[in-house]
């Protein structure tokens, strides 16, 4: 749908009336629809309408750029817009059956020569991310290969995920992983980006070690991940 030029694409199987002030967390917090936040250099704020348990995450900047610039993306129109290629490749994963969330909505808001977005997608009942679970307790083998399987089977698709870290794994309380957080990410051809992804995931969880040296996972796990991915 095109409101006064904003641009919104949504699923008509959900039953949710998506509308301009849907994407307003401002105006979501006062009328007591907003549960909380989760950190983050896109700060996701959780929403709860129409009975449905949502996840609104803001496109922003990182780095030296979003210093300059947080919120605004060179305009080149909507079907070429990050949000749109996100929102699509969730809705494709998901048509596939892997373990991502289901995209619910996203804006397009055109602001002279650039834009701004969010997205809205379902939110995974009581999930955390990979990084907090390991710093409460080990995890079994059973779940690492799961973790494995997960990565194995968005790999089959061809789905290049360019920032896959232990943030962007979720475990759920039956401690089955979801991935999360496309934007930027696309499908190739099998090619040296699948070892890249394992790559940036297992440094990712180095980095974790140091900040928190009593985190619990090991080469042992690690290679379960591998394995599984691999198969």
């Amino acid at each position: 749908m095109n409101i006064n030029g904003q641009v919104i694409w949504y699923d008509p199987q959900i039953s949710l009336r998506v509308s301009p002030s849907t994407f307003d967390t401002d105006y979501q917090f006062r009328q007591g629809n907003r549960t909380g936040s989760a950190p983050g250099r896109s700060k996701a704020h959780f929403l709860h309408l129409n009975g449905h348990d949502l996840v609104l995450r803001p496109y922003r900047r990182g780095g030296l750029m979003g210093k300059i610039n947080r919120s605004l993306y060179l305009r080149l129109g909507a079907e070429r817009s990050r949000v749109f290629r996100e929102y699509s490749l969730l809705e494709w994963m998901h048509e596939q059956g892997l373990a991502v969330p289901r995209p619910v909505a996203a804006r397009y808001v055109p602001a002279g020569g650039f834009y701004r977005a969010e997205l809205i997608t379902l939110r995974i009942p009581q999930a955390k991310p990979l990084a907090d679970v390991l710093q409460e307790s080990e995890l079994p083998p059973e779940v690492w290969s799961g973790i494995g399987q997960a990565i194995g089977r968005m790999h089959a698709l061809g789905v290049d995920h360019s920032d896959l870290n232990c943030r962007n794994i979720l475990l759920d309380a039956q401690m089955q992983a979801s991935l999360i957080d496309f934007d930027k990410c696309r499908c190739r051809a099998k090619g040296a980006w699948q070892d890249h992804n394992l790559s940036r995931l297992r440094r990712s969880l180095d980095k974790e070690s140091r900040k928190h040296p009593a985190l619990f996972w090991s080469d042992s796990d690690w290679e379960s991940v591998r394995s599984f991915v691999y198969e």
